[in-house]
């Protein structure tokens, strides 16, 4: 019987032993199995959010650089058709109807633009009245040089079909402009315009 009963002193002792070594590993992790699976969990988590955050972060700088280059790209083409607009009333003017030109010209400028170019067509209309002068103009070709805040530069080809008393049966002066137009109150204005 002893044999026995240190057999199973022995065998309380190794089952003892290997309950003992379970529990001082998990008391050693400082957390359960089920506790450190809900740990990671919570961190993927946590590292998901992170990850959806940073991406509807990234989409959204994207999506307003895209729409800045949209509305850069459209104010630039809205500039070329007013430029090319005003340079055509610029060039277009007739005899018996100067300060109906005048008026039209004052209407799309900037006033500094406008108070200019009421010098200038002082001059011009006594040359245009006295030589009966008329002109139709056409822009068939313009674009964008430049455009800084609120002001574009474009380059404008404009041919003149002319008559006057000289030159009766017409002809085509070919002008090069350099139009400038500014933007004021969301509308842009002839604010320059230099032959070249």
């Amino acid at each position: 019987m002893i044999a026995t009963g240190a057999i199973d002193d022995e065998a309380d002792t190794t089952g003892d032993d290997t309950t003992g070594d379970d529990a001082g590993a998990d008391v050693g992790a400082g957390r359960s199995p089920a506790r450190a699976s809900s740990a990671r969990s919570s961190s993927m988590r946590w590292l998901l959010v992170g990850v959806i955050a940073l991406l509807v972060a990234v989409a959204g700088f994207c999506g307003f650089r895209w729409w800045q280059a949209e509305r850069a790209a459209d104010l630039g083409r809205e500039a070329v058709d007013r430029a090319r607009e005003y340079a055509i009333t610029l060039g277009t003017y007739d005899h018996t109807t100067f300060d109906e030109s005048l008026a039209a010209v004052a209407a799309i400028s900037t006033e500094e633009f406008a108070a200019r170019y009421s010098q200038v067509a002082g001059d011009l209309r006594a040359l245009v009245e006295q030589g009966e002068g008329s002109s139709v103009a056409r822009a068939e070709y313009a674009g964008l040089e430049s455009v800084a805040g609120d002001t574009a530069t474009v380059l404008v080809f404009l041919d003149q079909d002319v008559t006057n008393v000289l030159a009766t049966d017409g002809r085509t002066d070919a002008t090069r402009f350099v139009v400038t137009v500014k933007r004021v109150d969301g509308r842009w204005l002839l604010d320059g315009a230099d032959a070249k």
